[in-house]
């Protein structure tokens, strides 16, 4: 089972240069709740980047780098599988694909795509499509 540590992102979307932070496991249910623009969405286009590389919503990756900065996009999700902590850091502009499991980088000596792969069938156990319909959903 996947447990959500920590969520934050910068240069996201409508998000500016200073990271926007969520403690998603502070408690054991967690709502979230907000007016129209107040980045619902976002929170869940910033997830399925870190983990996938692409947004929930239909969003072309370009689109994804704040239009005001136009760089330095970045996205680091914290996560528990078991007793494996993990940390994924994904940006663009410039592209960024990390992963590290209990704090060791791992091996990305493979191309994106592969390590991608293998990110999704040996650590995640799914794939997006899976994923949003089962985590998301």
């Amino acid at each position: 089972m996947i447990v959500f540590k920590t969520l934050k992102y910068k240069n996201f979307l409508s998000s500016g240069n200073t990271f926007t932070q969520y403690d998603l496991d502070s408690k054991k249910n967690i709502l979230i709740i907000g007016k129209n623009g107040s980045g619902k969405s976002t929170l869940l286009d910033a997830l399925t980047f870190a983990l996938f590389g692409k947004a929930y919503r239909n969003i072309n990756k370009p689109a994804l780098v704040n239009s005001v900065n136009q760089k330095d996009c970045m996205v680091e999700l914290r996560f528990s599988i078991g007793k494996k902590n993990y940390r994924v850091t994904r940006g663009l502009k410039p592209a960024v694909f990390d992963i590290e499991c209990n704090d060791i980088q791992l091996d990305k000596s493979a191309s994106a795509k592969d390590f991608q792969n293998h990110f999704e069938s040996s650590i995640l156990k799914m794939n997006y499509k899976s994923f949003c319909s089962v985590v998301i959903l």
